[in-house]
């Protein structure tokens, strides 16, 4: 079955995407005791808040409302983080928790990428741009693990 998604379905699922990714940063910043990955993670961070306000503009630009995540998926987020953490919060463990997050928003890419059929070069440009972000912030963890 073929899903074809629209331009203001594909901005809010990729303003969620990035959304997710600074949330689970700010949920395992202040657990990181090695410098070098804290300096990753946060060049990281920047970049998911420099998407994030690009997307912004698009969402205003395709009258996308309601964009916020849910206060549940927030909070199930963060309850997530502390609780993976509570056993083991090496550098390995927080760039194994990090990656394993990148990679589900990799999957939830992919589909967007497959099933966006529409003409906006600006959207199709972007769709593959965090993915090429997201593939590289995995690049920059693997040597944590």
């Amino acid at each position: 079955m073929v899903i074809i998604m629209q331009e203001k379905e594909v901005v809010l699922k990729l303003y969620h995407n990035v959304y997710m990714g600074i949330i689970g940063i700010e949920c395992i910043t202040d657990k990181i005791k090695e410098r070098p990955l804290l300096k990753i993670i946060l060049a990281q961070k920047s970049e998911y808040e420099n998407l994030k306000n690009e997307l912004l503009n698009l969402c205003e630009e395709y009258h996308v409302l309601n964009k916020d995540i849910s206060p549940l998926a927030k909070v199930s987020s963060e309850m997530m983080s502390k609780m993976k953490l509570m056993g083991d919060n090496t550098s390995s463990h927080i760039a194994k928790m990090m990656m394993e997050g990148t990679n589900k928003g990799l999957i939830e890419l992919e589909k967007i990428n497959n099933n966006y059929t529409g003409t906006d070069e600006k959207l199709k440009k972007l769709i593959s741009e965090i993915i090429k972000v997201e593939q590289q912030n995995n690049e920059d963890l693997k040597g944590f693990l």
